[in-house]
């Protein structure tokens, strides 16, 4: 009899277990809890950590869309035989520009690691400037340690032009981002003092009337600045070492080396009017005073061609949406030797203004004039004088997020 209910009530327990588990296995499972993207406050505004770790990555981009219109004039005076104008018609077009900006940093035991990102799309149906369509890669870089490696801003550059606006800027100031290897040091209060390895070719003329160079580049250009960033504004004093390629095809030897300096300086005022201050000597390296496309490193009989530019600009806000710009800057070359024997001098200006308005949070409108002048004087030479002025008109409208 006792066997009997010692096996009833062990069935009974088996029976109450396999109920049991089956109830348990009808339950709902708890799902994984989601993560979220969480806002990085660290790095200011915009920042939110990448899910899984700690850095942290703002996205960000713009596009700019322009209407320009244009007209201008060729003026030759020869030598003893009066001059003559070559005009050229008031001639449009458009150029679109979309960028994508990603800003990556993660804290370490040495400070900030950085990676930033600036990738432009270039659109524009006339075919102006090489290409109807072209990528730009106008940033790519990493900052750690004081170091910056990759494609990022010239330590030799301070205005570049700031208040131009549009996707054709003016003319005759430095503005390059060259790859790169540089150091900063920061010596508090607002003092700095950078060191870098700069890519020469960012800076060379590409051919001149000899041709175009035979060697590669052998020595970077050296660059090295010291700069203040203080509440009434900034100041910047910089040189630079410039590496010339040999050209087998000059009959004659050419200097190896050109150098620059710059000096520019900012002034804030009230948080509504800046106003930039620039300068800047080269010789040898014209690429420094934004002259590529106008002189060559070295003349004729290879001589380094030296030359200068002053510039500046202003900008004053009205109301917090509305704001006007004066802009411009002026350079002038030492008179070098030219081909045909003849020697040359260069000078040229290029002026503006502008009145742009903000009606929301991340539009800027923009109506811009500028006048553009490039003058040749010659000596000994049939034509003593090219003188070239362009008037131009720009709307450009540039929506940022």
């Amino acid at each position: 009899m006792k066997t009997v209910i010692k096996n009833v009530l062990l069935g009974s327990v088996a029976g109450l277990a396999m109920v049991g588990t089956a109830a348990a296995a009808d339950l709902p499972v708890k799902a994984k809890a989601a993560e979220y993207v969480k806002i990085c406050s660290t790095y200011g505004a915009g920042f939110y950590y990448i899910p899984g770790t700690d850095t942290c990555l703002k996205v960000g981009g713009y596009i700019v869309a322009d209407t320009y219109i244009s007209g201008g004039k060729t003026k030759y005076r020869t030598d003893g035989f009066g001059s003559f104008t070559d005009k050229t018609d008031a001639n449009s077009y458009f150029a679109t520009r979309a960028a994508v900006q990603l800003d990556a940093r993660t804290q370490t035991e040495y400070g900030t690691l950085r990676s930033y990102i600036e990738a432009r799309f270039n659109y524009r149906a006339n075919d102006y400037e090489g290409g109807a369509s072209k990528l730009d890669l106008k940033y790519a870089y990493i900052q750690f340690a004081g170091f910056t490696f990759g494609k990022a801003t010239s330590a030799f550059d301070f205005w570049a032009g700031d208040f131009w606006y549009g996707i054709d800027p003016g003319n005759y100031y430095s503005d390059t981002t060259p790859n790169l290897i540089s150091y900063t040091a920061d010596f508090g209060n607002g003092f700095s003092a950078t060191v870098s390895l700069e890519d020469s070719y960012s800076r060379s003329t590409a051919e001149t009337a000899f041709g175009e160079p035979t060697e590669s580049q052998t020595v970077p250009d050296i660059v090295a600045n010291l700069a203040y960033e203080g509440t009434w504004g900034a100041f910047k004093v910089s040189g630079a070492y410039h590496s010339i390629p040999d050209y087998d095809s000059y009959p004659v030897s050419t200097d190896s080396s050109g150098w620059a300096a710059l000096a520019g300086v900012r002034f804030d005022f009230a948080e509504t009017t800046t106003l930039y201050i620039e300068g800047a000597y080269a010789d040898g390296a014209s690429g420094y005073l934004g002259l590529v496309d106008y002189i060559p490193d070295v003349d004729a009989n290879g001589n380094t061609v030296s030359g200068w530019y002053a510039g500046g600009a202003l900008q004053h806000y009205w109301t917090p949406t509305v704001f006007t710009s004066i802009v411009g800057s002026y350079t002038e070359t030492d008179r070098y030797a030219g081909v045909d024997a003849e020697t040359v001098k260069f000078s040229g200006y290029n002026v503006g203004a502008n009145i742009g308005w903000q009606p929301v949070k991340g539009l800027t409108l923009v109506a811009q004039y500028d006048h553009l002048n490039a003058t040749y004087k010659y000596t000994e030479s049939p034509i003593t004088k090219i003188e070239s002025d362009q008037d131009r008109f720009t709307f450009s409208a540039k929506r940022a997020f």
